[in-house]
């Protein structure tokens, strides 16, 4: 019988906060224990820097932009849920993104998707009812929002927090991974009894922000006014403000605090990982399983001026952990060539031998040292779009020691020397004229097999 499969991503997860990746801080015990058991790929990346741009590559191994964009999981596009079922797998995927619901079209080739969302108390009809209101009210609110978040961001977060305090909290608004763990043993469970091979898909919230200490989190408590500065400042409604001097200066003051929240929410889903695995292991299935370990993007700690994940394309939001346990083997390699989780869904498929759909990746332990890429939206826009044209696109390559990155709708190039400038502080455009030509000349062959329009009606 063909081995189980286990596949865990963790949303927001940064490839350089965890102990076998380097991090000096020891949040990381089970998730380090994993690694030691696994092939460890020290410079794995994500396609995209937000969940949307993200995930098709991790689930479908396809670009963001193909097929003219990320709108839903359409043909043809599919999902390594319908390879596995269509091979004999109980297929079961867990999890509480609404960028990865059904409405996307992520349930395909499920057998059981469990799209589990959080509450939210908006009473029926009343949207419809004030349509116009709300319309005038959000236009008025945003207004506001921009005068104080440009001017006198400090007094804004203040005043904010006095209203949070005298309000109080207002309820859950994260799936707890305790919680998801509960499901997913059930169905384990379950699944050992029907004598055939499952392939199981779990996605852990946790880390996405808002930033807040964990006992409050796991309690729902008061926040206190850093963690309320934490979580509202890097909220979706702000990103459109992250560019403005003020509240940059303001934002800097508190990323120490931004950084120790979100230690303590990984070093939480690090105790829940943990918590699989030994109930894995007292079910004789650690040893026997492919287990797969990675992240769709990371998140920003000011490294270029912001915080969370938006629209940028620097390593801070692309570099992710990935882990690979082989089933009823001792294979271990620690492998550092940069490679794409583009080539994730193919490589499961090799390791179980089963045959591939039509994936762009390849086998990840057979990868040389060819170009990767990633793509966004150009600006501050719908994460989920349809891409009409290349003013739309942002693109980056990363070959060798160099990065370079092109915004289509800004007509912006950069390039940076990773190999002296690992945080992408430098760009060197305007130095490296023939570099940025050979790197562009890349970027134009890459859109010639990958055309964000393929589908567009002549």
């Amino acid at each position: 019988m063909k081995p189980n499969v286990i596949l865990l991503t963790v949303d927001s997860l940064r490839g350089d906060h965890l102990g076998f990746m380097g991090y000096r801080k020891d949040i990381t015990p089970n998730m380090d224990k994993l690694a030691r058991d696994s092939s460890i790929f020290r410079q794995a990346f994500s396609t995209g820097p937000v969940t949307p741009h993200s995930f098709p590559s991790i689930l479908t191994s396809t670009y963001p932009f193909d097929y003219q964009g990320v709108g839903g999981i359409e043909r043809p596009r599919v999902l390594i849920s319908e390879v596995f079922k269509k091979h004999g797998f109980i297929t079961a995927a867990f999890h509480s993104n609404p960028y990865l619901s059904a409405y996307f079209g992520y349930n395909k080739g499920w057998d059981y998707f469990e799209d589990i969302t959080p509450p939210f108390d908006i009473p029926e009809g009343k949207i419809e009812n004030k349509r116009f209101s709300l319309v005038i009210k959000n236009f008025l609110e945003d207004l506001l929002k921009r005068i104080a978040f440009n001017t006198f961001p400090e007094l804004y977060f203040k005043t904010r927090y006095f209203n949070y305090r005298r309000k109080g909290p207002t309820g859950e608004f994260k799936v707890k991974a305790n919680y998801v763990n509960q499901i997913v043993k059930d169905f384990i469970s379950f699944a050992k009894q029907e004598g055939k091979p499952f392939f199981v898909w779990v996605h852990y919230m946790d880390l996405h922000i808002p930033y807040i200490s964990v006992d409050k989190y796991l309690q729902n408590g008061n926040l206190s006014y850093p963690e309320m500065v934490c979580s509202f400042y890097c909220s979706a409604s702000l990103p459109h403000y992250f560019e403005k001097k003020a509240l940059i200066e303001f934002g800097k003051k508190y990323v120490r605090d931004a950084i120790q929240l979100y230690d303590g929410l990984v070093m939480y889903v690090d105790q829940q990982i943990g918590d699989l695995m030994e109930f894995l292991q007292k079910g004789n299935l650690y040893d026997t399983s492919l287990l797969c370990l990675t992240a769709d993007h990371g998140d920003e700690f000011f490294e270029h001026n912001g915080l969370s994940h938006t629209s940028k394309l620097y390593n801070e939001l692309l570099h992710v952990p990935l882990v690979i346990k082989f089933p009823k083997s001792k294979i271990k390699k620690v492998l550092d060539q940069k490679i794409s989780l583009i080539s994730l869904a193919p490589t499961i498929c090799d390791i179980v031998e089963i045959p591939k759909a039509s994936f762009k990746g390849n086998n990840l332990f057979e990868d040389g040292d060819a170009p990767i890429f990633h793509q966004t939206a150009s600006g501050i826009r719908a994460t989920n779009l349809l891409v009409q044209d290349l003013g739309q696109c942002k693109i980056a390559c990363q070959h060798g020691k160099w990065k370079y990155i092109i915004d289509y709708g800004i007509q912006r190039e950069e390039l940076y020397n990773l190999d002296g400038d690992l945080k992408e502080q430098y760009d060197l455009s305007r130095f490296e004229k023939e570099t940025i030509y050979q790197m562009r000349k890349i970027v134009q062959e890459f859109l010639k097999q990958n055309s964000p329009f393929s589908l567009l009606k002549k």
